[in-house]
């Protein structure tokens, strides 16, 4: 037993005198200025480059059809003539709806009559005035009553026309409110008519990008409806004034609509794009942050690693603007930050 424990001893005693010896190695090897090689750690990196910065503002808006009215009875009287197919388009100046006439058009045929022969005795009396055979008191009075006639004639057709009612300009047919033959009231609707063969496009956009915000800047909008349809445009016009409440500018688009897949009403998610350029760029997962700055560790010579602080600029997923702290080409680790500190050596893998 006391020859099992001399034994064990023996044995301590000599690991103790050879680390003591390699301690002993190790200081004279620092004393000299050699060290021994240090471990390279394994990182993954890849090169800060340019790629196309695309900055965006993003907002709700709502389609409003570019030219849109209410056709309307502009007298109480019944409805003797409907052309109305909902859905259907028209051209200006198709007829829309007729009101009974009958009156007016008596109305203005009395009135035609009355004026020729007017019109006839005036003729006469100026003959008759070039010869001196008549007072011009007589031809003035004769010209006056043709000069009163004509103007009756003209409101009796101006109220002829307005018992038609054509389509202002080229649009689609809403629904129609009333049927052929109906009495209906002066100011009853009898349809609508929208052209949306573009369509205007309403949104916000917060006070602090009006300085950036220009007529013809590109937008593109998209819809639950058509989810994988992106439809472009430009914005044509920007409200002078801001919300006092929301701080933020009103502001139209145009689309092109002539499929007429675009309805006004639609909730539309709107992105204007307020500048595209080439900026410096690094993947997201290369950032250190540390309190308030960010960093990046930089590959150097001899693959040895240097922290360098950068300023950021715009994000983008997955990616992130550098505007000062590193330049094109220069090799950054993107994977194992976590491992390596400044003077590390680093060895890369795929």
């Amino acid at each position: 037993m006391v020859k099992n424990y001399s034994g064990l001893i023996l044995l301590l005693l000599a690991g103790l005198i050879l680390f003591s010896g390699y301690l002993f190695y190790q200081t004279q090897q620092e004393a000299n200025g050699q060290r021994p090689p240090a471990q390279t750690v394994a990182v993954k990196t890849t090169h800060a480059d340019t790629r196309p910065l695309v900055r965006q503002v993003s907002a709700l808006g709502t389609g409003l059809a570019n030219n849109s009215v209410e056709l309307i009875a502009s007298s109480s009287e019944y409805l003797t003539y409907l052309n109305v197919i909902e859905g259907r388009p028209v051209s200006q100046g198709e007829v829309i709806a007729r009101l009974n006439d009958v009156e007016q058009r008596a109305r203005v045929a009395e009135l035609q009559a009355q004026l020729t022969e007017q019109q006839r005795q005036l003729e006469r009396l100026k003959n008759l005035a070039a010869t001196q055979a008549t007072a011009q008191s007589m031809l003035d009075e004769q010209q006056t009553r043709v000069n009163t006639t004509l103007a009756q004639l003209e409101s009796a057709e101006s109220r002829l026309r307005q018992m038609t009612i054509r389509a202002p300009f080229n649009g689609v047919l809403g629904l129609r409110s009333v049927s052929q033959g109906a009495y209906v009231n002066s100011g009853s609707v009898i349809t609508t008519l929208d052209d949306i063969s573009r369509l205007r496009v309403e949104f916000n956009v917060s006070e602090r990008f009006i300085a950036e915000l220009a007529v013809g800047m590109p937008i593109a909008i998209s819809n639950v409806a058509y989810r994988q349809v992106e439809f472009n445009g430009e914005i044509k016009a920007i409200d002078p004034r801001l919300d006092p409440v929301t701080r933020s500018v009103r502001v139209h688009g145009m689309i092109d609509n002539q499929d007429l897949r675009l309805r006004p009403g639609m909730l539309l998610d709107v992105r204007v794009t307020l500048d595209n350029q080439d900026t410096l760029m690094v993947p997201e997962n290369a950032l250190v942050p540390l309190q308030n700055r960010q960093y990046v560790f930089k590959v150097g010579e001899d693959n040895k690693v240097t922290q360098v602080e950068v300023t950021i600029g715009e994000r983008i997923p997955g990616w992130v603007e550098i505007l000062t702290g590193l330049t094109q080409g220069d090799e950054i680790i993107i994977e194992g930050v976590q491992k390596v500190r400044t003077g590390v050596t680093i060895s890369r893998v795929e």
